[in-house]
Formats: C-alpha cells, structure tokens, sequence
C-alpha cells in the first residue's frame, strides 16, 4: 500500500497502514453512559462553530477528546507532539488511541490499537479501517455518536492542519471495522455510510493556547481561544499559584470585547505576566441566569 505523502496535496487514491507500539488508556473497555446531569440540550446552549484547522502545525497533531461538564459532554482539542512522523492522518488516529490528553479530565473510550489503515481519495473522503477492539466498550447512544466524532474530527482535523484538502469540498470519513462498512460498535450502534463533523459536539469555549501543562519561556503571554456566541458574553479570570499553592487573583472577571471575537469565535488576549504558574478560566454567561456557561479552564507555567 502507498502512504499519504506528509505535509503535501493528496494526489488520487492514497493509503497507509499506520503499526507502532503504544500502550491504551486504563478502562477504555467497560460499560458507560450519558451522566443525567450533562444535558446541553435542555439549557438551550448557542451552537459551536467549527472553525476547521490552522495549516501548518509542523510538529504537533490535532487531537479531539471528550469532557464531561455540567452542560453536555463534548469535545476539546489538543495539541500533541507527532512522536511518529509517518503520515498526519494516521499519526493523529495512532495518538487519540494510544496516548493520553494533557488536560485531567479528558478522555477517550475508543480502544488501544497499532493496526489504522488510512485511505483518502481526491474528493477528500477519507477511510479508516480500525480492528473491532477500537469499539469494544459498551456505551450509550449519546456516547457513541460522541467517540465517533472523536474519530471524524481528528481525522479531519489532522488532514486539514497538514495541508491534504483538495479543493473547497467538506471532508468526510468512512469508517471500516475490520475492513467491513456499517459495521455494528460499541454494543449495538451501526456506523453509517459516512460522516462529517458535527459542530453540535464541539464544547462551546475552547483554550488553543496556552494548554493545560504548558511551560512558556516568555511573560509575554499570547491567549488564544474560541467561543460560541453567548447572550451576555464571554468572560475569563486569571490566578497565579505562590510556592504553597494558594491562588491569588489577577482578574477575577473580564469580558472578551465582543468586537475582537471573529465571526468563526476565534479571539486572542495578550497578558504580561511575571514567572509562575496560573489557572486560566474562561465561561460564557447567559440572559437571565447567574451560571457559568461551558466553563474551561487551563493551568500553565510562565518561567
């Protein structure tokens, strides 16, 4: 089989057999469902809005976890370090099975594997063939239908940042279970044909920088975030952490300018910050309600 060239255009039919050692995550094969609690459809959440992939990336793969918040449970992305260098797509898939996400309360219950097959013709249909074990875990429709955008998102996620999209066509995936379509996983849901990303899975405010667990040479610190549309606003506050571990605050409650935020929900903050370590945290508010809406939050060290 021929490998999808990295970092440049796809020409034609591509594919790759992606093997490499890894170990899974602890207690990805046991039985789960939705928590009663996370219910974003009932509080009427703004829709996300996929604002697709930066190009260019060099050395790190787009990674889409899930989280479980008190309004739904969904999908973050992270930036994690390509220790493979064989083909993005692949790679990313390798990664989201096999390694774990930098923030705490991430997680994944897609099985651990070293077998990814990865195809993608020119109209930037891409295929994974996983082995059954991927999807062995017993989940709940709603978990399901999430663990599976978790496939979508980084696939698509990985070949857009890198560069393999032909054209202005959506991509989409066709996923294979031991090289058989509309196969039937995790306990009873049947794939279908193929899929897009489904933006309503996107958590409604993310960090992209800094991440949690990032130790930033400079004090000159570049926030880089995205956020749906809330009714009020988007807000943050900041708190550094002293040698004992007491948080002091920096800014205990600052809106977003409205007019900074782009129309796809991408903003940027520039902070000056002195050495440390500091909790980010980043909500949305909504008309009539006190609560803090899709609430996020990021911990990282400024040297």
């Amino acid at each position: 089989m021929q490998k999808i060239p990295r970092r440049i255009g796809v020409v034609g039919i591509a594919a790759a057999l992606v093997i490499a050692a890894g170990c899974g995550l602890s207690n990805r094969e046991s039985s789960f469902e939705m928590p009663s609690s996370a219910n974003a459809e009932s509080l009427n959440l703004p829709s996300a809005t996929d604002a697709g992939e930066q190009i260019g990336v060099a050395t790190k793969l787009p990674i889409y976890w899930l989280e479980n918040t008190d309004t739904g449970v969904f999908l973050y992305r992270e930036y994690l370090a390509d220790n493979r260098h064989n083909e993005p797509i692949g790679d990313a898939i390798w990664t989201l099975l096999s390694a774990e996400p930098a923030g705490p309360h991430r997680y994944t219950h897609l099985g651990a594997s070293d077998e990814i097959g990865v195809s993608m013709s020119g109209t930037n249909v891409i295929t994974l063939d996983l082995p059954a074990k991927v999807f062995s875990a017993h989940l709940d429709e709603g978990l399901s239908e999430r663990s599976i955008q978790q496939l979508v998102f980084t696939a698509t996620a990985a070949a857009s940042s890198s560069g393999l999209l032909v054209g202005d066509s959506a991509p989409t995936v066709k996923i294979l279970v031991d090289g058989q379509p509309n196969a039937e996983v995790f306990d009873g849901h049947r794939l279908e044909d193929a899929y897009e990303r489904n933006p309503k899975f996107m958590a409604p405010i993310w960090i992209v920088d800094p991440q949690y667990g990032t130790v930033l040479e400079d004090g000159k610190v570049r926030i880089n975030g995205r956020t749906t549309k809330f009714d009020i606003g988007t807000f943050y506050s900041l708190q550094k952490k002293d040698a004992d571990g007491k948080l002091t605050v920096i800014t205990a409650q600052k809106q977003v300018i409205p007019g900074k935020i782009e129309k796809s929900g991408a903003f940027s903050i520039s902070e000056r910050l002195s050495p440390g370590s500091y909790r980010l945290t980043f909500w949305g508010m909504e008309t009539e309600s006190d609560a803090k809406v899709g609430e996020v939050t990021s911990v990282f060290t400024v040297k």
